[in-house]
């Protein structure tokens, strides 16, 4: 099992543009408009994993991510956040793993904040199963905004192999709030499995706002 106690053991030999990062907005290169995202299928739940750190969920739909098209392929979950804003940690994030055709990754990540209960996040703790895999039906695609906020750069896996040349959208204004209750059920299910913050080394971050 992957220890996130041990995270200076992980084997990296990938280089330089490590993830997640502590964005800092005044050196974010700012852009004028929101990101670059619209669904064009829902995003359908179908299968929920127990990978002993996190819960996966596999799932279908279609995404069109800069003027590409992307499949929705699984959404698994960090406690805390895994990206930082100006050294701020959200209690809560979640990444929507894509791939195209050519095999390019993005990850959609969503720093959630504490609020109301969410429904489907609700289904998705009542299913859980410790170390089995359940059939499930779970809509998601509402988390996304109509129009996203938030940063985009280059970066790795947050896991080993840690691979690089992963695209990050990471979205600040998610239509998603988990309530108390809920983050506390995921933190008795999984201990702390956030990576840390990784060195920029100049990378280019850009900031999206409507």
């Amino acid at each position: 099992m992957l220890d996130y106690q041990q995270q200076s053991t992980w084997s990296n030999g990938f280089g330089q543009q490590q993830s997640p990062i502590n964005i800092e907005t005044p050196q974010a290169a700012q852009q004028d408009q929101p990101l670059s995202l619209t669904t064009d299928s829902d995003y359908q739940l179908t299968e929920e994993l127990d990978d002993q750190t996190t819960i996966k969920l596999l799932g279908t739909g279609q995404a069109t991510i800069f003027k590409r098209s992307f499949d929705f392929q699984q959404v698994h979950f960090h406690a805390g956040a895994e990206h930082l804003v100006d050294g701020n940690q959200k209690p809560f994030e979640i990444h929507l793993v894509h791939q195209n055709a050519i095999g390019q990754l993005v990850v959609v990540a969503l720093l959630v904040s504490l609020g109301d209960q969410d429904a489907a996040f609700q289904q998705i703790i009542d299913q859980f199963q410790q170390g089995a895999s359940t059939p499930v039906k779970i809509e998601i695609d509402q988390w996304l905004p109509k129009l996203a906020e938030g940063y985009h750069y280059l970066g790795s896996l947050t896991t080993p192999p840690l691979t690089e040349g992963v695209e990050w959208l990471v979205i600040t204004n998610p239509n998603v709030t988990i309530s108390q209750d809920q983050l506390k059920r995921f933190q008795q299910l999984f201990k702390p499995n956030n990576r840390v913050t990784q060195p920029v080394n100049g990378r280019l971050v850009e900031k999206y706002l409507l």
